[in-house]
C-alpha cells in the first residue's frame, strides 16, 4: 500500500508541475488559461486559473507522497 501510495503521490505532483508549467507557458505567450466551472446555458463564468488547478493537483499528490511514509 505505501509503494502505492508513493507512485500515485509522486505522479499527481508531476501532473500538478505540468499543469502549472503550462499555465505559465501559456500566460507567457499572452492567453489567459482557465477552466470554465460555470453553467454555459445560463451563461455563468466561475473561471479557475490552470496554476490552481495543478496546485491542488500536486498538493494531493504531496499529501500521498507524505502519507506513504
Amino acid at each position: 500500500m505505501r509503494k502505492a501510495l508513493l507512485w500515485i503521490g509522486a505522479l499527481l505532483c508531476a501532473i500538478g508541475l505540468a499543469v502549472i508549467a503550462t499555465s505559465a507557458v501559456m500566460s507567457y505567450m499572452g492567453l489567459d488559461p482557465s477552466y470554465n466551472l460555470g453553467d454555459r446555458a445560463k451563461f455563468e463564468f466561475i473561471l479557475v486559473p490552470f496554476w490552481q488547478i495543478g496546485l491542488v493537483i500536486a498538493g494531493i499528490g504531496a499529501v500521498g507522497v507524505l502519507a506513504s511514509r
